[in-house]
């Protein structure tokens, strides 16, 4: 954690906090009252005291603002989404259970896509700030269309949308698939691949939401090894590679619940 966060944190908790780089995002966390949290220290983590523990500094905390940079796919976004949660379970006495409200600042052309995209990724069939415990809005929209909606949104907490990804069919299909490659039994694996594809047919591209960055490329890599077994004769070359790389392609955070 970075000096300047650590101390405004310190003296004054914060309800709000803004997550991201640039002048937007230093403008919104001023008129917050606080200051931001950049992408590089957010997937760092918060750094313990001497005594290994840490300050209980995000007890007051309601709200999350997570501002999208023009570079972010969809996958890095909800990956800054989890490195935020990491935070919330180290400084709330809550943990888990510490209720938030969560709202992606997006682009003002960003596009409906990209919110499906956050959404897979979120385990819902669309962000609803009611029900899902998360919003969407875009930087073209007023200052007070913005706090209207985070006023709108309904806190949760990480155990429901744990309880979502436990049954999410495409998380499911992966995490079948990654255990099938590391074992010798090839009708396993092939049932495995062949699950993969009949949860994402037509929708291969979102392979790249559950990659490590980059994560368009490894979703590249997944998608060509797949589509050998399917279309290819599976050689001894095709399984090694999957058992040598799918732990590289897929981000097992993103899998788990």
């Amino acid at each position: 954690m970075s000096s300047t966060v650590l101390n405004e944190w310190q003296y004054n908790p914060p309800e709000s906090v803004v997550v991201g780089c640039g002048s937007y995002s230093a403008a919104l966390a001023s008129i917050l009252g606080t200051v931001p949290l950049p992408f590089d220290e957010l997937h760092a983590g918060p750094e313990p005291d001497t005594d290994g523990s840490y300050e209980c500094l995000l007890e007051n905390l309601k709200h999350v603002l997570l501002v999208v940079s023009n570079e972010m796919a969809a996958a890095e976004t909800l990956r800054c989404h989890q490195s935020l949660w990491r935070w919330v379970e180290k400084l709330s006495s809550a943990g888990c259970q510490h209720d938030l409200a969560f709202l992606f600042v997006l682009l003002e052309n960003t596009s409906e896509q990209y919110e499906h995209a956050l959404a897979i990724g979120l385990s819902v069939p669309a962000i609803h700030p009611p029900t899902t415990g998360h919003a969407v809005w875009r930087r073209s929209g007023s200052l007070p269309e913005l706090l209207d909606l985070v006023a709108a949104t309904q806190s949760m907490d990480l155990l429901q949308l744990t309880a979502r990804r436990a049954v999410d069919i495409k998380r499911l299909a992966l995490a079948r698939l990654q255990s099938a490659v590391g074992r010798d039994d090839l009708n396993d694996l092939q049932g495995a691949v062949q699950a993969v594809f009949q949860t994402f047919r037509g929708n291969e591209y979102e392979f790249d939401l559950f990659c490590r960055p980059p994560s368009h490329r490894n979703g590249n890599l997944l998608r060509r090894w797949l589509t050998v077994a399917v279309t290819g004769t599976v050689t001894q070359d095709w399984w090694t590679t999957g058992k040598s790389q799918l732990t590289s392609w897929l981000d097992e955070r993103l899998l788990s619940p």
